[in-house]
């Protein structure tokens, strides 16, 4: 039986990052010459307590060679590591796992069993069939796959020739680091007690919200990618000014309000953000040194869990 990628993962791994695929050569690769470390981290205190965190950007350049010698030295003061995201688990009933892939491989088929063309507007269909030629022309799988999971395959490729990778390499390096060195890391778990109906609510997804979704990438393909190479080069040479300062096409706003009209979804997905900013929260409380890794985009901005954690009493330092 192939992995099944639950919920979120499934029905929006371009929101979470995906697996890189084959694609053609079309755009200029990022080259980032050298060893880097990325950027400093922030500094987060209350009393004598601190946690530092490692902001990440996705994609990176995919020959990125990143040399973590700051976070060894951070590691040696560090008691725990609490990474961006939870894991997920829906308990080892074997009945379960074996209808949560089956309503998976159904969530695979797109509406009504039609072709991509007669579901999409003429237009964006244009467009995505634009972006399948320059990248991706000898594959005709695009065409039988529902809209959101057609803008996960797109993405997927764009990146890949663009020579960027959503993989999270930065992450494992620092759990890796952590556990060589006897640092404790904190994997809380995001129980889905449900989850074939998880599954089918996201297969639920109204064809309006795919559709939208599916846009946003595209416009995000089109326009974005020189931005998104840059903020990489940014963040492997440490450059935290101009990651502030490059502008950011969103697309993550519409396929989460699109995969977002249950009930059931959006607690999870409000769970999933809430639980790292209750679980750094926690650690800062009992260690004397707490190292977490977060998205830059998480990390920023009026919204985002430096101003948050600023906003609950906490000294905040950063680069």
């Amino acid at each position: 039986m192939p992995p099944v990628r639950y919920p979120l993962l499934a029905a929006c791994a371009l929101l979470l990052g995906s697996a890189a695929s084959h694609a053609q050569q079309a755009l200029p690769e990022v080259v980032v010459e050298g060893h880097h470390e990325g950027p400093r981290m922030w500094r987060v205190r209350r009393d004598d307590h601190v946690l530092w965190i490692l902001g990440t950007v996705s994609p990176l350049p995919r020959k990125l060679i990143w040399q973590p010698d700051a976070v060894q030295a951070v590691l040696r003061q560090t008691q725990e590591v609490v990474p961006a995201w939870p894991s997920y688990g829906i308990g080892a009933n074997p009945i379960t796992a074996l209808r949560l892939y089956i309503q998976w491989r159904r969530m695979q088929k797109p509406p009504d069993h039609m072709p991509l063309q007669q579901v999409l507007p003429a237009p964006l269909y244009a467009r995505v069939a634009a972006l399948e030629a320059r990248y991706d022309p000898h594959d005709k799988t695009l065409e039988q796959q529902r809209p959101m999971l057609a803008a996960e395959r797109l993405l997927t490729r764009v990146l890949e020739a663009s020579g960027l990778t959503a993989r999270n390499e930065v992450q494992q390096t620092v759990l890796q680091l952590a556990r060589a060195q006897g640092v404790r890391v904190r994997q809380d778990k995001l129980r889905i007690d449900d989850p074939v109906d998880v599954l089918k609510d996201v297969g639920a997804t109204p064809l309006s919200g795919e559709i939208a979704c599916l846009d946003a990438v595209v416009t995000r393909l089109e326009t974005d990618i020189g931005p998104m190479q840059a903020r990489a080069r940014a963040w492997a040479l440490g450059d935290v000014a101009t990651l502030r300062a490059l502008p950011h096409t969103d697309n993550r706003t519409a396929c989460v309000s699109a995969v977002s009209t249950s009930e059931r979804v959006r607690s999870l997905i409000e769970r999933a953000q809430d639980d790292w900013l209750m679980a750094v929260e926690d650690s800062l409380a009992r260690n004397r040194g707490t190292l977490a890794v977060q998205s830059m985009d998480r990390l920023l901005g009026e919204h985002g869990a430096l101003a948050t954690l600023k906003a609950h009493g906490y000294e905040v330092e950063g680069p």
